[in-house]
């Protein structure tokens, strides 16, 4: 169903791209957390929270399509709602902590013990090597980002930005203002 707006402009009803309801069918909310136009723009919020607790690390913290990263908030619940989090971590998930682990404390004592003059340089350049491809990569950066908000959604509600706001309030902003440092911040509330 379309709706004529401003003679040749066109809006669509929204459709959740997820469960595909539409806002004719139900009372919940939508939002648009990324780029993404057509079908794929709205999603329920209720869907989206359901997504991000069986998506993978990377997906949740950016949409796969448009490559848009999320856009989270994070506000404390009462203490009578905290809750236990469940991180979903199998025997495979625990090896790989520990081996990330292991890997940067070698790396690090390898790396004072070079500086004292007590282990060879060479050495530490391939401990260095084996920490970067395995540990410091954006995906197991991802992982653990997600890990961590696990954590944080037990004392916190997680919100999504709806990306157009998002735009309109970057679009005010002045030229030199830097949209990261200013989102991060609690300025803008």
């Amino acid at each position: 169903m379309a709706l004529e707006i401003d003679g040749n402009e066109q809006e669509t009803e929204k459709y959740c791209k997820f469960c595909f309801g539409t806002e004719s069918d139900n009372a919940l909310s939508f939002v648009h957390p990324c780029r993404c136009r057509g079908s794929i723009h709205w999603v329920h919020h209720q869907c989206l929270a359901m997504w991000f607790s069986k998506a993978n690390a990377v997906q949740q913290v950016m949409c796969i399509q448009c490559q848009t990263r999320y856009q989270k908030q994070l506000t404390l619940k009462s203490w009578k709602s905290w809750t236990i989090p469940r991180f979903g971590i199998d025997k495979f998930g625990l090896l790989e902590i520990t081996v990330d682990l292991w890997i940067t404390w070698r790396t690090v004592s390898g790396f004072v013990g070079m500086m004292n003059g007590t282990k060879g340089i060479f050495r530490e350049i391939i401990l260095c090597t084996m920490w970067k491809c395995f540990v410091a990569s954006g995906r197991r950066f991802c992982y653990y980002g997600n890990l961590g908000l696990r954590l944080a959604s037990s004392i916190f509600r997680v919100s999504i930005d709806d990306y157009e706001e998002r735009r309109e309030i970057k679009a005010r902003l002045p030229t030199d203002m830097h949209w990261e440092e200013i989102s991060q911040s609690s300025v803008l509330n």
